[in-house]
């Protein structure tokens, strides 16, 4: 790869950061900025990079909030 694609590469990256920063900067918590960021295509290990925590946490957030709403789900149906 050459320095050029390495550098352009680098840049993509900052400005990922930057727009997902922006897109979660309205969710207060760290388990709504993982579903958000998830939702947008990100993986967990980028999420983390962007979160400032590790990949192990957020895949336990987004796990948590599946459940959620998994449970959400079924008590939704057997009020009807």
């Amino acid at each position: 790869m050459s320095n050029g694609t390495s550098r352009m590469e680098e840049k993509l990256d900052t400005l990922i950061k930057l727009m997902a920063l922006q897109v979660t900067d309205r969710h207060p918590s760290l388990t709504e900025k993982a579903v958000v960021l998830r939702r947008i295509g990100l993986t967990p290990t980028e999420i983390a990079d962007i979160c400032g925590t590790t990949s192990n946490t957020i895949n336990v957030r987004l796990a948590e909030a599946k459940r959620k709403r998994q449970t959400s789900k079924k008590s939704a149906r057997s009020k009807k």
